[in-house]
């Protein structure tokens, strides 16, 4: 990976953030698109469950809608996630599939976001296969998609999320959770604004979030659009990522 399209932040809806990530994909395993990275933000704020999850085993779809926050499924794995406005960053990234052990193409991929938390002080480590912890709480979350030649990882980087609102709409088991040795959900994740004591600006997060991606991956970001095909498909897959059959099903052709 010499080069990578970089996409600037866009700011939309989950159905057409999902819609977006899985055209690139996509458009990237049919080889008409190129490697691509890109950071971006949920408006209105939203709730994405994985791939496998059953909507009304993980999340409390009554205070969601006595929140206004609406949820959607992704294609990915893992859990929930919310996707918070005012305190949530998400990447995503589309290459060519890593070889080797799932955790380690996580980690690779994770490794310059690491270093963004380094740089601000913070104690940020890798835990297999999927998350960045800070003091021992989880501040990031990543999941894949893995297609023919290409694969997608997305996740999120909590800098200031509404954590006391996250904690209402995710259903927990609270057995698991002393199995972890926590005595509440507060006890297992954190935001960069909680361990920094000061805001955090989002707009310099994601520039920072780019020129750490631009240095620790040797390579070169090239700012680019989304193709004609990319927005055509996205437009398309929107639908599904709207639809109730998919949200609760798990069922869409396309």
């Amino acid at each position: 990976m010499d080069t990578i399209r970089y996409i600037p932040p866009i700011e939309t809806s989950g159905p057409r953030q999902m819609a977006i990530d899985e055209a690139i994909l996509r458009s990237y395993d049919k080889g008409s698109t190129p490697p691509t990275l890109r950071f971006f933000r949920f408006l209105p704020s939203a709730i994405t469950v994985g791939y496998a999850q059953e909507i009304d085993t993980v999340i409390n779809t009554d205070k969601c809608r006595e929140h206004g926050i609406p949820f959607v499924r992704r294609i990915t794995g893992g859990g929930t996630v919310y996707h918070d406005h005012d305190g949530e960053v998400t990447y995503s990234i589309v290459t060519d599939r890593i070889s080797g052990a799932i955790e380690d193409s996580f980690n690779e991929l994770l490794e310059p976001m690491i270093a963004t938390l380094i740089d601000h002080g913070l104690d940020a480590v890798f835990k297999p296969y999927n998350d960045i912890l800070v003091g021992g709480r989880k501040i990031s979350g990543s999941a894949q998609r893995r297609a023919r030649k290409g694969m997608l990882q997305h996740g999120t980087l909590m800098y200031g999320t509404d954590l006391e609102t996250l904690s209402e709409i995710l259903l927990l088991d609270m057995e698991k959770l002393k199995a972890k040795g926590a005595n509440s959900f507060m006890d297992l994740v954190t935001t960069m604004e909680d361990e920094l004591g000061y805001d955090i600006e989002p707009e310099e997060l994601i520039e920072e979030l780019r020129e750490s991606y631009d240095n620790n991956f040797e390579l070169t970001l090239e700012e680019g659009e989304l193709t004609k095909e990319e927005l055509e498909l996205a437009d398309e897959l929107e639908k599904k990522y709207s639809s109730e059959i998919w949200t609760y099903n798990r069922k869409w052709k396309l």
